[in-house]
């Protein structure tokens, strides 16, 4: 299934692409602070899911993300409804902007991402998208 959604992300992007430029790894997220941790993440999301309802689910939407790395960026997609990328950018960033911080992986695995100008921010994946955590860091690095 990962590998479908990783194909329809790159698909998403290819009319952005630089000629040149090739996609390498793309994974589902939650994006957070540069300083969040693993717990505090996703105890905040599972509280944000279960006491707000319907209004939690436009909030939460705003951080599931679909992170796409190429050779030359990086780039935010929107996650949808369903959990596939979604069909506009949120941001883009050169690669010389963008450096892998931290790597924790485990249960739930972390990655820190610092932008060059700003903190970063931090991504939280599942147990069942440690895969595409390794694949994610090793694309970074």
């Amino acid at each position: 299934m990962q590998q479908k959604l990783q194909t329809r992300a790159f698909e998403r992007v290819a009319s952005l692409l630089h000629p040149g430029e090739q996609p390498i790894a793309a994974a589902r997220a939650m994006v957070g602070a540069f300083t969040a941790s693993r717990a505090g993440t996703i105890a905040h999301h599972g509280v944000v899911l279960a006491g707000a309802g319907a209004g939690a689910a436009a909030l939460a939407a705003h951080r599931k993300q679909f992170v796409v790395v190429t050779n030359y960026r990086v780039f935010f997609l929107p996650q949808t409804i369903l959990g596939g990328p979604g069909k506009t950018v949120l941001a883009e960033l050169p690669r010389t902007q963008v450096a892998l911080a931290e790597a924790k992986i485990g249960f739930a695995s972390i990655l820190r991402l610092a932008f060059s100008g700003t903190d970063g921010v931090s991504l939280t994946f599942p147990r069942s998208d440690q895969k595409n955590a390794v694949a994610l860091a090793e694309s970074l690095r």
